[in-house]
């Protein structure tokens, strides 16, 4: 980061350091410098704005975190590709530790102060979503001439099904899910 610049995620901690037990809210607003990508078909846009509304609470040996981190998302829908954007929120209640690590599933703290960046990060990675779908009811693109069967009905005939598969169908047809 350039010199001068003030990273909105690291949070000087002062008297909340040394004082079992005291609480203060922060939020703050960030733009992330990488994406946080969890497929092809999912991610937080690099220079995307997440704002962290947080309580940090100090204990003995630390200070734990809890609230909300957002983000925007953009990603394609996994069937017809079209593109897809949205909000996510994610709750967080996290433990910042002199020495933590991911050894001990905490964060680190620092002399004086914490940094939220990673935190933020892995807590929008755990939500964003996996295999995206425009509407539940996407009927995709056709395999044989490329036409969005939400859009239009093409003429092109069924698929053949390769028979090798049919237990496999049997399997799918009886899942209650919709497999």
């Amino acid at each position: 980061m350039a010199t001068g610049v003030v990273d909105p995620f690291i949070i000087a901690l002062g008297e909340l350091r040394d004082t079992h037990g005291a609480r203060r809210h922060e939020l703050r607003r960030g733009r992330l410098n990488e994406a946080v990508v969890a497929d092809l078909d999912s991610r937080v846009p690099a220079g995307a704005e997440a704002v962290v509304d947080v309580t940090l609470e100090a204990f003995d040996g630390g200070v734990e975190v809890s609230g909300s981190v957002s983000a925007p998302w953009e990603g394609e829908c996994r069937r017809c590709l079209a593109s897809l954007d949205g909000g996510l929120e994610a709750g967080v209640r996290e433990l910042f530790r002199r020495g933590g690590g991911e050894e001990d599933g905490t964060y680190p703290l620092g002399e004086d102060q914490i940094n939220l960046r990673d935190m933020v990060v892995d807590a929008l990675f755990a939500v964003l979503p996996v295999l995206p779908l425009c509407k539940d009811d996407c009927r995709g693109i056709c395999p044989n001439c490329g036409a969005d069967r939400n859009l239009e009905t093409c003429s092109c005939p069924e698929v053949a099904v390769d028979e090798r598969w049919a237990g496999t169908r049997a399997l799918v047809q009886d899942d209650p899910h919709g497999g």
